[in-house]
């Protein structure tokens, strides 16, 4: 079983949302008033986790460690949505790469395309 740590700052400021970083380099997010996790773990290089921010904006969230450089993470789905269409351009995400990708919630056209 991995050993979960808490690292400085992880609650958003908001106070709705908790980050949790394990020694295996796993990062879950937790919605405090339901105490459920918030979606699957977010992928990591691996090592443990030594620190973690949220921004101001309770959006964005930095995580690093003894070996793993500084990484940024988009959790504000409005910006996720936003980030994938613009590399995307007009079209949409297939089903196929849905599936692969968005694995916590159901198909749905997000880009317009």
């Amino acid at each position: 079983m991995e050993r979960r740590t808490a690292a400085a700052s992880p609650v958003s400021p908001d106070g709705r949302t908790l980050v949790v970083g394990g020694d295996a380099g796993t990062l879950q997010l937790w919605g405090t008033a339901t105490r459920q996790p918030l979606g699957g773990p977010l992928t990591t290089p691996g090592d443990a986790i030594g620190s973690l921010a949220f921004g101001t904006d309770s959006a964005i969230r930095h995580a690093a460690g003894a070996r793993v450089p500084l990484q940024r993470y988009t959790v504000d789905l409005t910006r996720a949505v936003s980030r994938i269409c613009a590399r995307i351009g007009d079209a949409d995400l297939t089903r196929v790469q849905w599936q692969t990708y968005v694995l916590d919630a159901s198909y749905r056209r997000v880009c317009g395309g």
